[in-house]
């Protein structure tokens, strides 16, 4: 029974080390490239971008959160601006 036990243990700890190291940075110089800050307070941020995704721009909306107040970012609203640019506001909760 404990050498069950073990391996399971092992089996388990090994695909909980995969889920971890799949884990990405974002790309920041790609997104610092591509995005711009248009208004920001303790609670929203409101991000300008072109040529990317909002769910690349997520994780730096986590962050920014986080360090305000230890909060988790949370996407409010996007809109199309000028020049097919888009802006995502992300509130912090």
């Amino acid at each position: 029974m404990r050498k069950f036990l073990s391996c399971l243990c092992v089996v388990f700890l090994s695909g909980c080390s995969s889920v971890i190291s799949g884990y990405q940075e974002p790309k920041y110089n790609y997104i610092a490239d591509h995005v711009r800050v248009v208004e920001q307070n303790s609670n929203f941020v409101v991000y300008e971008y072109s040529n990317i995704r909002v769910d690349e721009i997520a994780p730096v909306a986590a962050i920014y959160c986080n360090d305000i107040g230890g909060r988790q970012a949370s996407l409010y609203d996007i809109g199309l601006w000028q020049n097919n640019r888009r802006r995502a506001t992300f509130i912090c909760k």
